[in-house]
């Protein structure tokens, strides 16, 4: 299996994805420190009408951002990844291998994932410093370490989430069609009407989505097993 994983690593350049995470934390780093300093001039925000006005801090809207971002990323790899090999038939050479079909794609699920594992431990790293250097400077940016436990559940569900958009590449042979379910995807999950961080803040809600993004990849996954490239 970790053979595989590293003929699949070899196959793209990484290198200019962390070129682009680097840029995307950037952006997402002052998304955040601009929209707190736009909460703490016009007042608190609520989320539901009868509710009390609920108060940001500058990290969960940076973790919000950080994971509706890095679930089109990984939207993206599976495209790179999956999608296109599929679409070109050049993952028929592939299944030429003296190699069961279940592990030549679960490495390829593995190894997406591990890379999105990555991505949002320095995202949230990358967040966490630069905006505990920006409190010192700014009253606005406000900083808080948060549950732990719960960063690391919404984290994991987030990154089982992202794999959904597969099922629908899957159908339409499409790269558009897969980025494009992952958009929608991150619009429903950053919903507000849960919570003013989105649904994915909350460990039960993101918990939901994580098995529905693990069972609808299982189900592309058989699709995968199961198709004849020859069509």
């Amino acid at each position: 299996m970790w053979n595989l994983i590293r003929m699949e690593i070899k196959k793209v350049p990484l290198k200019p994805h962390i070129a682009g995470l680097l840029a995307a934390n950037f952006i997402i780093f002052l998304l955040s420190v601009f929209t707190s300093s736009l909460l703490t001039a016009s007042g608190n925000i609520s989320t539901l009408p009868g509710f009390a006005p609920v108060r940001l801090d500058t990290v969960t809207l940076a973790a919000m951002l950080v994971k509706t971002t890095l679930i089109v990323w990984e939207a993206v790899l599976i495209s790179v990844f999956v999608i296109e090999e599929y679409r070109n038939k050049t993952i028929s050479l592939l299944f030429t291998y003296p190699i069961i079909r279940t592990k030549l794609i679960m490495s390829k699920l593995i190894l997406i994932c591990g890379i999105m594992f990555l991505f949002h431990a320095l995202s949230n790293i990358f967040q966490y410093a630069s905006i505990f250097l920006a409190g010192k400077w700014f009253d606005f940016v406000t900083f808080s370490f948060g549950n732990i436990l719960v960063q690391t559940v919404t984290t994991i569900s987030a990154i089982l989430l992202g794999l959904l958009p597969l099922y629908v590449g899957m159908i339409k042979k499409s790269t558009i069609a897969t980025v494009v379910s992952s958009i929608v995807i991150v619009a429903i999950a950053s919903n507000s009407q849960g919570s003013s961080a989105g649904l994915l803040s909350i460990p039960v809600a993101a918990i939901i989505f994580g098995i529905v993004g693990v069972a609808f990849s299982a189900i592309a996954m058989r699709k995968m097993i199961l198709s004849d490239l020859s069509n």
